[in-house]
């Protein structure tokens, strides 16, 4: 048997199988090596594109805390007859409500400046340039859709950051602006007569935009709306619960109507004091703030107290207001003795736009005292024949009649009725639109004493202000007593079925019992005024029967029929002490400024 030997491959074939094992093991190096490689970069670029995501969101997060405090102004919705014609005619009232936004802020700014010691504002502005900080629609983030514009939206309302909103809409020949802000909606309106309809009508706009500007800061900014409150250019406390509260409420008291020479001469020493002064250290807003308040409130003084500069102490006038009359009024409801008025204490308020009315002129001249020159103050007829011919009224003009009404209605409440009838008719002289300059007026001249009081003239006066604006229930019935004065005794209580009454009523069928109760109140007035003892004590009872309250109005009643007791009306008296006895107290924990009077009345 014969042994098999596997014989040597050749040497060239030996060669070249060592040489591909080589480069086997030289390509599985490289492709672990290769693999090794890409997984670090990818690490590396997972590691970079988290650290990127994770910068977007802390930046997102960072204009977003940094706006918190800013409004922004998003395009408003349009009709689409607007937008068929201005593809971007809502970006585009956005962007003018935007600059009338920023050109109030700068107004406000260059005001301040002015009185700054340093020239250095450290006013915050709150309106907003959406192209600051979000970033547009078109960036997503990636597998989700989301646009960083709608993270930085989202985050930036959780932070507080507040959106303007607004839509234009036409309807029966008017065009209708709304614009929106923390739930707050503020319409306004024009009309389109000689407009075209199916236009953009950019002017009218603007000047809705221009309206609404002070309204949206105040809503926006506490310090805006103070600077715009303390200035008289807004009317409403918007952030009464917030930091400046004890700032708003210096504004508050020394813009009421009703306030006394010692209640002013408290204001005074408050905002004199120098922990005010400490508040208002570094702040060049409160500082104008303050300096602007106290120069008002040293205005009032001349008005309630002339001897200030010399007493510093503000009190009240010891000798009532007297007057020598030249020319009268004419008097169609004679006074034989002097009632003091029960008609309410006049409210404040803001003025409206104008409306014309009546001519004929007639005078009265009045002296304060017997050796100064005679003081000529206009009639309701003069009043209104001048109004006739002047042109309607301009933001200033309107800002100064407001001021003006104020000064008058707090002389009529601090029984300075000759001051107040010149400061009435030079309000409506700088504002013939001044509804509540005429409206007080026409209060006064029917709750004066003569030689001003005259129910006629007060007529025109109330007539003026409901044909402004119809729409406000004391001015009406105020109308309604003013006809009811002046009609025959045996009409008069009738007269409570008036359109006026009626619309009062209408306008506050919440109100019915109070406005019945001042209309009652003047009748019975009128009725002891002329001798009609029994039926004025009959009527002061009607009066109080349905609103018993420890006011005032209470305490002028009980006073008259305790009165009445004396001219012969028999348990006239027992009836006042009825009426105390069951008077609540004031809401809210109030207390009246005649509760001293009402709790020395002597009751058995």
């Amino acid at each position: 048997m014969t042994e098999t030997v596997n014989a040597d491959p050749p040497i060239p074939t030996y060669r070249w199988q060592a040489l591909g094992k080589r480069l086997r093991g030289w390509v599985s190096k490289s492709l672990d090596l290769m693999h090794f490689l890409t997984e670090r970069i990818m690490g590396f670029l997972r590691l970079f594109a988290t650290l990127g995501l994770l910068l977007i969101v802390l930046f997102v997060v960072y204009q977003a805390v940094e706006s918190s405090r800013l409004v922004l102004v998003k395009p408003f919705t349009v009709p689409q007859s607007m937008s068929n014609s201005h593809a971007d005619a809502g970006r585009i009232i956005a962007n003018a409500l935007k600059q009338e936004l920023l050109l109030a802020e700068n107004d406000i700014y260059n005001t301040v400046k002015r009185t700054s010691r340093n020239r250095k504002v450290n006013i915050g502005a709150v309106t907003g340039n959406s192209e600051d900080y979000l970033l547009g629609s078109d960036i997503k983030l990636p597998e989700t859709g989301i646009s960083i514009n709608d993270v930085v939206e989202f985050i930036a309302s959780i932070f507080g950051r507040r959106n303007i909103t607004g839509s234009v809409y036409q309807d029966q020949g008017k065009l209708f602006l709304q614009v929106e802000l923390d739930g707050r909606i503020f319409p306004f309106e024009r009309d389109l007569a000689g407009h075209d309809t199916n236009a953009l009508n950019m002017d009218l706009i603007n000047d809705m935009l221009r309206e609404a500007r002070i309204q949206l800061l105040s809503v926006a900014s506490e310090s805006h709306n103070l600077y715009y409150y303390c200035s008289g250019e807004a009317d409403a406390v918007e952030h009464s619960d917030g930091q400046l509260r004890e700032w708003f409420d210096y504004c508050s008291r020394l813009q009421s109507s009703q306030m006394t020479p010692n209640e002013l001469d408290g204001l005074l020493n408050d905002l004199h004091s120098a922990r005010v002064r400490q508040m208002a250290n570094g702040n060049d807003t409160l500082r104008h703030i303050l300096g602007q308040t106290t120069g008002s409130a040293l205005d009032k003084t001349r008005l309630l107290c002339p001897d200030y500069p010399t007493t510093k102490a503000c009190t009240a006038s010891a000798l009532p207001e007297a007057g020598q009359v030249a020319l009268r009024i004419p008097e169609p409801m004679p006074a034989p003795m002097a009632i003091p008025t029960l008609l309410p204490n006049l409210p404040d308020a803001s003025a409206f736009q104008t409306n014309n009315s009546l001519t004929m002129r007639s005078m009265i001249r009045v002296a304060p005292e017997s050796n100064t020159p005679l003081l000529e103050l206009p009639s309701v007829r003069v009043l209104l024949a001048e109004c006739l011919n002047r042109p309607p009224a301009k933001p200033q003009d309107m800002l100064a009649s407001n001021s003006t009404e104020g000064d008058a209605t707090l002389l009529f409440n601090n029984n300075r009725p000759l001051q107040a009838l010149e400061k009435y008719a030079l309000a409506i002289q700088q504002n013939c639109g001044n509804v509540f300059a005429w409206a007080n007026l026409g209060v006064l001249l029917v709750s004066a004493d003569p030689p001003l009081r005259s129910a006629e003239e007060a007529q025109l006066a109330l007539e003026n202000a409901v044909s402004i604006n119809e729409r406000i229930d004391w001015v009406q019935n105020n109308l309604c007593i003013a006809r009811a004065l002046a009609a025959p005794l045996d009409t008069m209580e009738s007269l409570i079925n008036n359109d006026a009454c009626n619309a009062a009523r209408a306008l506050s069928p919440a109100n019915k019992v109070i406005l019945d109760k001042q209309f009652y109140l003047a009748v019975a007035e009128r009725y002891l005024s002329e001798g009609q003892y029994d039926r004025a004590a009959t009527t002061y009872q009607a009066a109080l029967s349905a609103d018993r309250k420890r006011d005032c109005n209470t305490s002028k009643a009980i006073e008259k029929l305790a009165l009445l007791e004396t001219y012969g009306v028999k348990g006239a008296k027992a009836s006042a002490c009825a009426i105390l006895q069951d008077a609540l107290p004031l809401p809210g924990g109030k207390i009246s400024a005649c509760e001293a009077k009402l709790a020395a009345f002597p009751c058995p």
